[in-house]
């Protein structure tokens, strides 16, 4: 996995090219990278501002994933994304070179000024997250961010999200209405282990040999998969009171839509 190196100051917002004028140059992008590798490439284009490139190692062959910058990159950078495929970790040096020059292209969410609100009125998150951090991921989830979700409006919801990982920011939010003195700290703990296992998941899976496509990977729009591979199962049930807490969300469900 190729993570974006962080600008010197906060880049233009940016989107992904149209259909039809990305489609033809992904296509001879993919051909380019497949010649230098002897092998297929399957390429798919992403706005992922936090990991500009990943790949996996398949039977069928490569399946690679680029930001949208890379588009019209020169021979030199796509040697360079062939080398850091085959494993030549410095081709990074390259790649991080080209990102730089192109940092106008990668989007940012949210500036650096505005980080996630973690003390809650009942709860907080920094210390929640800390402490999980090191029951059950032996520090390698520390960097994640992790806080409360803005306040939506007043009304009674259909469906709530309690808490969820975004890849591309890589933040952990958690629904507001968890922040009440009538939430038991375990529930909040296993909302917020929850999305840290999507997180671990997912930065151990990206850019590594893999078989078959189970893993627990985001989308581009930063989202993890909805469904739970069995390795994500199996790591959740370690968490001691996963029963509780869901009987006691699904208990309470009514109560938390209305906010």
């Amino acid at each position: 996995m190729f993570d974006a190196p962080a600008p010197g100051r906060e880049p233009a917002r940016s989107r992904l090219p149209s259909r039809e004028d990305a489609l033809p140059r992904a296509a001879d992008l993919a051909r380019r990278v497949s010649a230098l590798l002897g092998q297929p490439v399957h390429l798919r284009l992403t706005d992922n501002r936090a990991t500009l490139v990943s790949y996996r190692r398949l039977p069928e062959g490569v399946r690679l994933r680029l930001h949208h910058l890379f588009l019209d990159a020169p021979d030199t950078v796509v040697r360079a994304l062939a080398l850091y495929v085959s494993g030549d970790t410095a081709a990074r040096e390259v790649l991080e070179a080209f990102s730089h020059a192109h940092h106008d292209q990668v989007r940012r969410e949210r500036g650096p000024g505005a980080p996630l609100r973690t003390r809650g009125r009942c709860f907080d998150l920094k210390a929640v997250h800390a402490r999980l951090d090191a029951a059950y991921f032996d520090g390698r989830v520390h960097a994640v961010e992790v806080g409360w979700a803005r306040r939506p409006a007043r009304r009674t919801r259909r469906t709530i999200h309690l808490g969820g990982y975004d890849a591309r920011l890589r933040e952990v939010r958690v629904h507001p209405a968890l922040d009440r003195p009538t939430v038991p700290a375990f529930v909040v703990d296993f909302i917020v282990f929850h999305a840290l296992l999507h997180a671990d998941l997912a930065a151990t899976h990206a850019g590594q040999d893999a078989g078959p496509d189970t893993h627990d990977t985001p989308d581009d729009a930063g989202r993890c998969a909805a469904d739970h591979t069995p390795d994500f199962l199996a790591r959740e049930a370690a968490f001691p009171l996963r029963e509780a807490a869901w009987r006691w969300l699904l208990e309470n469900l009514s109560s938390l839509r209305r906010g």
